[in-house]
């Protein structure tokens, strides 16, 4: 059979014909792996797979429906979140109106966390609940009439009665190591480009080593889901593979949680310094501060990291309590402290807006993101996701906490405010967003950590192709301007500095 898989549009493509520099580098700068994997898996049993990343493509709703067309599917896949659900209901709906008498199956986290609601969209044939591999595999089984959809586990579908029928929950499967590779090959690597300042060498791929998370961060969709990790050996292998078969110089681990525990990580870095991976591409990784130490640290950087990821969210004890993050601030800046002097340029996500957050804790937030040595920072607003720990309070005592102002959860929600905090408007949420950005990179300390690693033209270049990403966080404009950094560096008129 003839599979198309999408990853669908972006709704500021199909508003405004182009995206924000923030979008852009955070929906560009990888390919989607969750669908590579899926493909992967489907050419291994035997079918003729498409994959279109229509939001990497910049493509809007009629020019996806036009690509897809042009593939001739027996079946079409479309994987969603939250944040582009939307615009997925509107290609759905346009697949379906183009392409009447081909099924078209909803996967990803939106379906399986709200499948009621996901459904309700007749243009969707069947959801995928859960993991998608084997799922879809059985299902083109089935569209082949091979099966019914009755046997196929893990999905909800329509019976002609227009009900919702449920089948039986897949069983989880253990041994991530039975997985192919992601299906890379299916999409032009040169549609995907790093964050300039995330860049160490190119060409720079993605790779996940596990799935899950065991924690229960308040605002994320995959609070104790559970993790999974795939074997040393499995990941070292994908490694040497995207360097022999893609080139790849650099990779950047976007596990949720990579340093999930001492002993996991260990077992890799012996791994990888078995097989010399250091001498083959450098890496990056997310890691918890409660996890790693001196020791450990120091082994990543001889395996090759060259920058480890944390995330904070919040420089205030009591607003780290609410969000059940499980650390504090002494572990922050032990953890923080150590990347720095084994040379790991760390990096750390903070967010702004929590339910708990005042004028007060933000302003703590910001001032101890500057009291520790930090290369660099991303700093989101928070967004209330549905099946988050935070949308469970919200939906029990929302009214002690503050007010939504938009309801909507598209791309655009994490750096605008959706939920604002009793005691702040939404122009106090914004300013402080900007002035993160502005307090903690216009500073002689971190200046002066970005222009150690500054060795060549291409370096130089690097920066100056991020100016229209810091322009747009610093000040909200995607041009940057003289007098930007004439007040960024007080060195503007009075009235411009205070403007």
């Amino acid at each position: 059979m003839r599979i198309t898989l999408i990853n669908p549009p972006l709704d500021s493509v199909l508003a405004n014909g182009h995206v924000s520099p923030v979008t852009a580098y955070l929906f560009y700068n990888s390919a989607p792996l969750g669908i590579l994997y899926i493909a992967a898996v489907l050419e291994q049993t035997g079918h003729k797979v498409f994959v279109l990343d229509a939001a990497a493509e910049m493509l809007d709703v009629a020019g996806t429906v036009r690509a897809v067309q042009a593939t001739r599917p027996d079946v079409i896949g479309i994987g969603s979140t939250t944040v582009v659900f939307e615009t997925t209901k509107m290609l759905g709906a346009a697949l379906k109106g183009a392409l009447p008498d081909i099924p078209v199956v909803l996967g990803g986290y939106h379906v399986t966390l709200l499948p009621d609601e996901a459904m309700s969209h007749s243009c969707f044939d069947v959801g995928v609940l859960s993991e998608g591999e084997h799922t879809m595999a059985d299902l083109c089984d089935a569209y082949a009439g091979r099966k019914s959809l009755d046997d196929v586990q893990g999905i909800c579908f329509r019976k002609p009665d227009g009900v919702l029928h449920y089948t039986p929950s897949r069983p989880r499967f253990k041994d991530l190591d039975q997985l192919p590779f992601p299906a890379r090959h299916l999409l032009p690597q040169d549609l995907y480009r790093p964050i300039p300042i995330d860049e160490h060498a190119s060409p720079k791929f993605a790779m996940m080593t596990s799935r899950g998370c065991p924690h229960a961060c308040a605002f994320c969709q995959k609070a104790k889901s559970g993790y999974r990790s795939h074997s040393p050996e499995y990941i070292a292998d994908e490694v040497e593979h995207l360097a022999r078969d893609f080139g790849a110089r650099d990779i950047a681990f976007v596990d949720s949680l990579f340093c999930a525990s001492k002993k996991r990580v260990m077992g890799i870095m012996d791994e990888f310094i078995r097989r010399d991976i250091a001498s083959k591409v450098s890496w990056t990784c997310s890691s918890r501060v409660e996890v790693v130490d001196k020791e450990l640290l120091q082994r990543m950087k001889d395996a090759g990291c060259w920058r480890t990821r944390f995330g904070i969210e919040s420089g205030s004890d009591r607003v780290l309590d609410f969000i059940s993050k499980g650390i504090n601030k002494e572990k922050i800046r032990a953890a923080i402290t150590a990347a720095h002097e084994v040379g790991l340029r760390p990096k750390a996500f903070f967010i702004i807006g929590h339910m708990p957050d005042t004028k007060e804790t933000i302003r703590e937030t910001i001032d101890f993101a500057k009291t520790i040595p930090l290369h660099d920072v991303t700093v989101q607003i928070n967004t209330l996701l549905p099946k988050t720990p935070q949308m469970e309070v919200w939906e029990r005592e929302g009214s002690k906490w503050g007010r939504l102002i938009n309801e909507s959860t598209d791309e655009k929600s994490f750096w605008e405010p959706t939920f604002v905090p009793w005691g702040l408007e939404p122009e106090d949420i914004v300013s402080f967003h900007r002035q993160f950005y502005r307090e903690f990179y216009f500073r002689p300390i971190t200046i002066a950590r970005h222009l150690e690693t500054i060795n060549s033209w291409r370096d130089v270049y690097k920066y100056a192709s991020a100016s229209s990403l810091f322009s747009f966080l610093f000040y909200n404009t995607e041009k940057p301007s003289l007098s930007m950094l004439k007040t960024a560096f007080g060195m503007g008129s009075p009235d411009e500095n205070a403007a």
